[in-house]
């Protein structure tokens, strides 16, 4: 998969899977928003409870899809970001490495930091996060290239120095 397929197919994937935590997210928050703003005046009657409950659902179904949006743009937005870093990295290096992964992850990770103006130990530990998902990725990606019997070139620079036993 070359570096262009792999950045749509990142950014898709996970933007889908941010929408369906966000639909989840916002539903529940819409449904409790829903609840608490009407406690005072609960229905008594069932026609009452009925439309109480069709109302609810409509609210649940709003806050979904407000959700799914929001997080989905954000989670994609994220990995867009780390997709694209990643890949002018592995275009400067000249090849797939997972220095550039783990570049990106930290890169990313302070981004976030600084747009979302984190604390000092939140902006830590985002990247702590950003640095493990970078040597996560970009030891995945080396092992399938090395699988594929092309080994990456931090093993093949090992591999020279060190003699063979």
């Amino acid at each position: 998969m070359g570096p262009a397929d792999r950045i749509v197919a990142m950014a898709m994937v996970s933007g889908g899977v941010g929408a369906v935590c966000g639909a989840y997210l916002g539903g529940q928050l819409s449904g409790r928003q829903y609840l608490a703003e009407r406690a005072h005046r609960l229905p008594t009657t069932v026609e009452g409870w009925f439309f109480y409950q069709k109302w609810k659902n409509y609210r649940v179904l709003l806050g979904g899809m407000k959700g799914a949006v929001r997080y989905g743009g954000r989670i994609g937005g994220c990995v867009l970001a780390y997709s694209l870093i990643e890949a002018g990295l592995d275009r400067a290096l000249g090849e797939a490495q997972m220095a550039s992964s783990v570049i990106a992850g930290a890169a990313t990770a302070v981004g976030i930091s600084l747009i979302a103006k984190l604390p000092k130990s939140s902006a830590r530990r985002a990247g702590v996060a950003g640095l493990g998902v970078g040597l996560v990725t970009g030891a995945m990606q080396d092992g399938l290239r090395w699988k594929a019997g092309s080994p990456p070139a931090y093993i093949v620079w090992a591999q020279r120095r060190l003699p063979a036993q």
